[in-house]
Parts: structure tokens; C-alpha cells; sequence
């Protein structure tokens, strides 16, 4: 191979590896100014994984008495971290559009869970 080609085939590759090194890094992208914070959104998280275990231990009989049920705890949650749900659904969909975001995200819901029920074993 001629060092000429051998040169254009190295800046080929080189090229591939930035181009996929970029599209790689999910972190890039800063959330827009408009969507919950990840440490609110983590708050957040953690109250609506409560409040469904609630529901699944209440063991309901009839699929609409969840539903009813977990609209009025949602609602108290949106009241409780001040946001409302279409801000939450559109904060949750940047998120799930950002794996590297989201993974964070759930980190910080693990460990708050976690103290949770060191504290005080979770109320369902």
C-alpha cells in the first residue's frame, strides 16, 4: 500500500471514530432551561415508584379503582413538587431521549429510595 493511500485510509478511520465518538456521547446535549431539574425529577421519580408499590399492595379488585386511585396520588404528587403534568411529560421524554440523563436520574432515585427505607420502612 502506497503511504499516500495508507494516509487517506487512516483519515478515513479516524474520521469514522470521531463521527461515532460523537453520536456516542448522549451528554452532549444540555436539557432545555424549560424541563424539571434532574434532581427534582429524581424527587419526583421516587414518589410516583411509591405510590405505584401503594397501589399494587392494595390489591384492588377492579382495574378502573387503580386508576382512580393513582390519578389522586399523582395529583398529590404533582402538587407536592409544584409541576403539573404536562411539564412532567415533557421533561420525562427529554430524559428518555437522553440514556446517559436518564441513567443519573435513576441513580439518584435508587439512593433516595434506599435512604428512604433505612430511615423508615416505606408506607404502602
Amino acid at each position: 500500500m502506497k503511504p499516500q493511500s495508507l494516509f487517506i485510509h487512516l483519515r478515513t478511520l479516524l474520521f469514522v471514530c470521531l463521527t461515532a465518538a460523537l453520536w456516542a456521547c448522549d451528554g452532549q446535549e444540555k436539557p432545555p432551561g424549560d424541563i424539571i431539574p434532574e434532581d427534582k425529577m429524581a424527587d419526583i421519580l421516587s414518589d410516583i415508584h411509591i405510590a405505584e408499590a401503594r397501589i399494587t399492595s392494595m390489591q384492588l379488585r377492579s382495574l378502573d379503582s387503580s386508576v382512580i386511585v393513582y390519578g389522586e396520588l399523582q395529583r398529590q404528587i404533582w402538587e407536592k413538587h409544584k409541576v403539573d403534568t404536562l411539564l412532567y411529560k415533557e421533561s420525562y421524554s427529554f430524559y428518555t431521549s437522553h440514556p446517559g440523563y436518564l441513567t443519573a436520574i435513576y441513580e439518584q432515585v435508587e439512593k433516595k429510595l434506599e435512604e428512604k427505607e433505612k430511615k423508615k420502612p416505606l408506607k404502602l
